[in-house]
């Protein structure tokens, strides 16, 4: 054996040891209770579903969606994460006011089938006045892409005839969001 292949191997093993032991870290600090009262690591799951209700805190029904900066953190929250397309809706009042969020549509990796009847019938369920769509790019891309257009142009279209605005749809991109109404796509 000579002297390269033995300094490689110790800086494979050194960096592998510093890299297990700055998980360790993370995660060993994050800690469930669990029913009987035992703290235990928390699971990646876990973990997962308590931010998930740390979002519900922020973001409680009523929360006004009258800051695009308060659009797309709400959304970047709710749609960042996701591994597959994911549509949704956030429901608002005449004060646009969140009454209600629901993730309507899942798809696969790349795209979503989207029916605007089914955003109709949401919205009447919620008697929402306004509405802001989002989707998610697992792919980070940031434009819209035409079946995007077309779809939200459908579902204004759709939302129009029944009194109910359509403020926005957001592209959550990673951490980017992208508004198609500022870019005068809808």
């Amino acid at each position: 054996m000579n002297t390269h292949n033995v300094n490689t191997a110790a800086s494979e093993s050194s960096k592998t040891w510093v890299e297990n032991q700055y998980n360790q870290n993370l995660f060993s600090s994050l800690f469930i209770r669990d029913d009987a009262g035992n703290y235990a690591m928390a699971s990646h799951s876990q973990i997962l579903s308590e931010a998930a209700k740390v979002i519900e805190l922020r973001y409680p029904s009523g929360t006004a969606f009258t800051k695009n900066e308060v659009v797309e953190e709400f959304f970047r929250a709710k749609l960042a994460g996701s591994e597959r397309e994911v549509f949704a809706v956030a429901f608002l009042n005449n004060q646009n006011e969140l009454i209600a969020y629901r993730e309507l549509f899942l798809g696969t990796i790349n795209t979503t089938c989207i029916y605007p009847r089914e955003v109709m019938r949401a919205a009447m369920a919620f008697n929402a006045a306004a509405l802001i769509l989002a989707h998610n790019h697992p792919s980070f891309y940031r434009e819209a892409s035409r079946h995007d257009i077309e779809v939200t142009r459908k579902i204004v279209d759709v939302m129009n005839a029944v009194n109910v605005r359509v403020l926005d749809h957001i592209i959550v991109a990673g951490n980017t969001c992208v508004s198609m109404a500022s870019r005068g796509q809808m």
